[in-house]
């Protein structure tokens, strides 16, 4: 999930594409960007991982709620 949320494939497409049009500068992969392009991708892979954290322990919150209610169910059946 992180490497996928942080790689943007058209992001990196458009140093390798030709342009189409003539006044359009062509993108050179100097040291600047690719330092750009690699920040950008760790931050985005961060964020892919913190939402699925997120959402993974919603999930388990929801879980656990609904175990505990059956719990208390049982139990005051029981009595």
């Amino acid at each position: 999930m992180g490497i996928s949320s942080g790689v943007n494939l058209w992001k990196l497409e458009k140093y390798i594409t030709p342009q189409t049009q003539e006044s359009v500068e062509v993108l050179q992969l100097n040291f600047n960007r690719w330092l750009l392009e690699v920040y950008r991708t760790v931050i985005e892979t961060l964020q892919g991982i913190a939402w699925m954290l997120l959402i993974f322990f919603i999930f388990a919150l929801i879980a656990y709620v609904i175990v505990r209610i059956f719990d208390i169910k049982k139990n005051s059946a029981e009595v």
